[in-house]
């Protein structure tokens, strides 16, 4: 592998989907917790539980496959490999976890998906708090512009044109006034109208979860 060349001047990229993304999932996860949570006798609806976590998931996998394609396999082997284990045993950590929540909601389990919903959440966050501590920094150091703007590139064949219609109302789905703003000045124009007219008013018809994130 070639060496990278050599700037008197950091390199800094635009990471506000990343963050904005992670913010995300971890929304997903106390509206998760906050489902699970609620009394027996007010046990939340199968259909918005199901669909909240369908959508979780499905950003959840693009995501991380658009990231270990495009960002940590090109990343690995100009760093201390440490790292890049530690990332590894944390996100394999949440696999099984995220089948099992699967299994849950397909036999219907109420008991088994509570379980999961305390023990997933920690795991996603561990992961997350891994990735912003320890690998974002490192793609401002390591990667060229030409392989930053290729996970770009990963993520929109991941999710599709018909994905990206609903990941960019989920992305915005409660999240801070200045985050919104600068995912909006992200998308061409074109996308801006098409999130404004169709995508948010079709993602906001689905209730998903049962409570709001706490």
């Amino acid at each position: 592998m070639g060496a990278i060349p050599e700037s008197s001047t950091p390199r800094r990229f635009n990471l506000t989907m990343l963050n904005a993304a992670y913010d995300a999932f971890r929304r997903d996860m106390a509206r998760m917790s906050a489902a699970a949570g609620t009394a027996p006798g007010s046990a939340p609806d199968a259909g918005r539980v199901a669909r909240g976590w369908g959508m979780f998931r499905r950003h959840w996998l693009a995501q991380q496959a658009a990231e270990q394609r495009a960002l940590w396999t090109v990343m690995r082997g100009r760093e201390r490999s440490s790292v890049f284990d530690a990332l590894e045993l944390r996100a394999f950590r949440v696999v099984p976890l995220l089948d099992g929540v699967d299994a849950a909601l397909e036999h219907g389990d109420r008991r088994a998906f509570r379980q999961y919903a305390r023990t997933l959440p920690p795991a996603v966050n561990d992961l997350l708090d891994y990735k912003e501590a320890e690998m974002l920094p490192l793609i401002h150091r390591v990667l060229t512009p030409f392989e930053w703007g290729t996970f770009d590139v990963e993520m929109r064949r991941e999710l599709g044109m018909r994905g990206l219609a609903s990941f960019v109302p989920w992305l915005l789905d409660g999240a801070p006034d200045a985050t919104s703003r600068a995912v909006m000045r992200l998308l061409p124009p074109p996308f801006r109208l098409l999130y404004r007219a169709r995508w948010l008013p079709r993602y906001q018809r689905r209730e998903r979860w049962a409570a709001p994130a706490v």
